[in-house]
């Protein structure tokens, strides 16, 4: 009886540790990815109470102040990715990304011109998050498409296994990935999340020709200013996953003539909704769970339980062996002659 149990609990044992092993090595790997089909809705805010600074060029070239939203709708592209993974040879995903700014009571659906607006197809890669070069990247803004476009470093999310360094993250308003540096750690809603802080000191990104009357020179009839942009953003990402649970900018864009600040076009501070970071939380913290069991929890307690079966198996053979060596060397076991 010995003998069969240990049987039993050497096969029990080698199979728990088969299964320790793919989970570490083969299961994460294919949980560990983003979507293909992805359709999500984001939204970024002023405060309650708190308004943005802004050129309204459809109200006539005036500094308006009102609150602000930001809308980004991301969607992926099956077809894309799976053409895209096939030419390049590794796995990719491509999302479709448009991002509209206006004034909160914008409505983005309605046709009609926000403060700003882009529209982007990215490929980046399944597990990195990183953006790969690709023929059908492509950004489009103030009416104009470019096709193959470079873009770099992070741009949807921050790695599955995000680590405590700085990761290099896409800025679309100067067109490169800029530092994003490690700021601590922290918790949203419960779940802990790495903070980290994209910093963009003042850059002039180019010139504009405006009114003299718009910038304290009515005597002049046309000018040229240089435009100015800066910018802090912040991330809070769950790490197991990378993705940002809360997202928020600082930015402050503004002209220049002769070094001196002469008209602000952009200045705001817009964040990710309570509702939107709730929702994010809520999704995301039962993956970040599976992932943590499927790398660290299955293998470890698998690895042990699987070792300790075997032992136990071997032990339980070898003493039903012992066992029947001792019963056949019974001389009153031994049929008499």
């Amino acid at each position: 009886m010995g003998k069969k149990l240990g049987t039993v609990a050497l096969f029990l044992g080698a199979f728990v540790l088969a299964l320790a092993v793919l989970s570490k090595f083969y299961m994460y790997d294919r949980l560990a990815v983003v979507p293909l089909n992805t359709e999500t809705t984001s939204i970024s805010e002023t405060a309650p109470g708190q308004d943005g600074t802004y050129l309204d060029i459809a109200g006539g070239l005036r500094v308006a102040e009102a609150p602000l939203k930001s809308t980004r709708i991301v969607s992926g592209d099956v077809e894309a990715s799976k053409k895209a993974s096939d030419e390049l040879g590794k796995d990719v995903a491509v999302w479709d990304t448009y991002v509209c700014t206006a004034p909160a009571a914008f409505d983005c659906s309605s046709g009609e011109t926000p403060l700003s607006a882009s529209d982007e197809t990215v490929a980046f890669d399944r597990q990195t998050g990183e953006v790969v070069a690709w023929e059908g990247n492509t950004s489009s803004s103030d009416g104009e498409t470019e096709k193959d476009f470079p873009f770099k470093g992070q741009y949807f999310k921050f790695p599955f296994d995000t680590q405590k360094k700085t990761y290099q993250f896409w800025d679309g308003t100067l067109n490169k990935a800029t530092p994003a540096t490690y700021d601590g750690e922290g918790t949203v809603d419960g779940l802990k999340v790495l903070k980290f802080k994209q910093t963009i000191a003042p850059v002039k990104t180019g010139t504009i020709d405006v009114p003299g009357s718009l910038v304290g020179r009515p005597d002049e009839g046309t000018v040229t200013a240089d435009r100015i942009y800066s910018n802090v953003r912040t991330f809070s990402v769950e790490p197991v996953t990378g993705v940002i649970v809360v997202g928020g900018e600082a930015q402050d864009g503004y002209l220049e003539l002769d070094g001196e600040r002469v008209l602000t076009t952009t200045k705001a501070t817009l964040q990710y909704t309570e509702s939107n970071t709730k929702d994010t939380v809520d999704e995301y913290k039962p993956k970040a769970t599976l992932l943590t069991a499927v790398k660290t929890y299955v293998p470890i307690g698998g690895a042990v339980l699987g070792i300790v079966l075997i032992g136990v198996g071997l032990l339980a053979r070898r003493s039903g062996n012992a066992a029947g060596t001792r019963r056949s060397d019974d001389p009153e076991l031994v049929e008499s002659r």
